[in-house]
């Protein structure tokens, strides 16, 4: 999936918001079939991007599932919390989000500041 450069820099714009609201270590915004199409992480952050956006992609898509077979209406995120550390997985149209931080007092900031900026994404890009 490529994007036009309007496109890149609308959500590269996005992506700064996000980055500037929340505690973020890495943040990225994945298609649909897991291809990372950005990345970015803080100085000294050891994950595989690659990894990360595959993962996310399966959480997503399982969450996706999972919720549908219980019928509830629609996924909006997925968020897993380990003990000093999360990730959350926005939904965001044809896109998802993924953020990891290990700020766990910043989750519900991040959590909200991600619906915000996946439903702007999702209105763009559905």
């Amino acid at each position: 999936m490529s994007l036009n450069e309007s496109d890149a820099q609308e959500l590269s714009a996005y992506l700064a918001n996000i980055t500037s609201n929340t505690e973020l270590d890495a943040l990225a915004l994945v298609s649909r079939e897991g291809m990372r199409l950005a990345f970015s992480a803080v100085p000294g952050y050891k994950i595989n991007p690659d990894s990360l956006c595959a993962m996310g992609a399966v959480l997503l898509q399982s969450g996706e599932e999972s919720v549908a077979k219980i019928g509830f209406n629609k996924l909006i995120e997925v968020v897993l919390r380990g003990k000093k550390s999360f990730m959350v997985i926005s939904s965001a149209g044809r896109f998802f989000l993924i953020g990891a931080s290990q700020v766990i007092q910043d989750l519900g900031k991040t959590v909200t500041v991600f619906r915000y900026y996946a439903g702007k994404i999702a209105e763009i890009y559905p």
